[in-house]
C-alpha cells in the first residue's frame, strides 16, 4: 500500500533539513563582545585619566554591533551584549571624565600655579638647553604631577626624581635632562615608590649650569623642587 498523503507530510515536517530551517545558527557579534570587553577594561579610566579612550571604544563597537545585527538578523546575534556593553561604556566615559574635570580644576592648593612637563621643554628656536618658561618660574611655588623614578631606594624618600612618562618610570626609559625634575621634600612627608601619578608642590628651581645629583641613569639636572605638599 502507498503511504497516504499525511504520513508523507509528517516525513516532511521530521526531515533534518526541516528542523535545520528551524533552529538555524547564528554566530553571536564580535562587535559585541568586543564593547563588554572594553567597558570591562574601562573602569579603570577612574584611576588613569588615558584609560578614557577605552569606554569610548566600547561605545563605538557597541554601536557597530547593533548595527550589524539590525542588518543581518537571521545571521548574527548579541543584541543584548551590545546593548549592556554600549551602556556601561557611556556610564564610565561620563563618569571618569566628569571626575577628571572635577580633579583637574580642584586639585592645585592655593598659593602654587599648575606647571606641566610640557612646560620644561627647551625652544627648538632659541639656543637654550632648557626652557624658557622655566625662567619665568624659577622661585615660584608650583604644582607638578608625575611619576616617581625607580632608584636603589624604594620607600621612605626624601630625596627622587619625578618624570613625567609612565614609561620612563616603570619600563626602563631613558628621560632626556630636561623630562626630569630632582625633588628635594623639606617638610616632613615621606616618600614610597608606586606606579600611581604623583602630586608634588613646593618651590621651583632652575640651575642654568646642571648639577650632579648622583643617579646613573640622569647624571644631571636643569631643575628641582623644593616640595612641601606632597600627595
Amino acid at each position: 500500500m502507498s503511504d497516504t498523503p499525511t504520513t508523507q507530510a509528517n516525513e516532511s515536517a521530521s526531515s533534518p533539513q526541516s528542523a535545520g530551517n528551524e533552529f538555524q545558527y547564528r554566530t553571536i557579534s564580535k562587535a559585541a563582545v568586543a564593547s563588554v570587553a572594553f567597558a570591562v577594561l574601562g573602569i579603570g579610566a577612574f584611576m588613569f585619566q588615558a584609560f578614557v579612550l577605552l569606554p569610548v571604544l566600547a561605545i563605538g563597537f557597541g554601536i557597530v554591533a547593533l548595527m550589524e545585527i539590525r542588518k543581518y538578523p537571521e545571521e548574527i546575534t548579541g543584541k543584548l551584549a551590545a546593548q549592556i556593553g554600549l551602556g556601561c561604556g557611556l556610564l564610565i566615559a561620563v563618569g571618569s571624565i566628569a571626575m577628571h574635570t572635577y580633579v583637574h580644576m580642584t586639585e592645585v592648593p592655593d598659593g602654587y600655579q599648575r606647571m606641566a612637563f610640557s612646560d620644561l621643554r627647551p625652544n627648538l628656536r632659541t639656543k637654550l638647553p632648557f626652557s624658557e618658561k622655566s625662567k619665568e618660574l624659577d622661585g615660584t611655588k608650583v604644582f607638578l604631577k608625575g611619576y616617581v623614578r625607580p632608584s636603589d631606594q624604594m620607600t621612605n624618600m626624601k630625596n627622587f626624581i619625578l618624570v613625567g612618562d609612565f614609561g620612563d618610570c616603570c619600563f626602563g626609559g631613558n628621560p632626556k635632562i630636561t623630562e626630569v625634575v630632582a625633588i628635594n621634600i623639606v617638610s616632613d612627608d615621606l616618600i614610597d615608590h608606586s606606579y600611581f601619578l604623583r602630586k608634588i608642590g613646593g618651590t621651583f628651581k632652575l640651575d642654568p649650569n646642571a648639577r650632579q645629583i648622583g643617579e646613573d641613569g640622569i647624571p644631571k639636572v636643569f631643575y628641582s623642587i623644593e616640595a612641601d605638599y606632597i600627595r
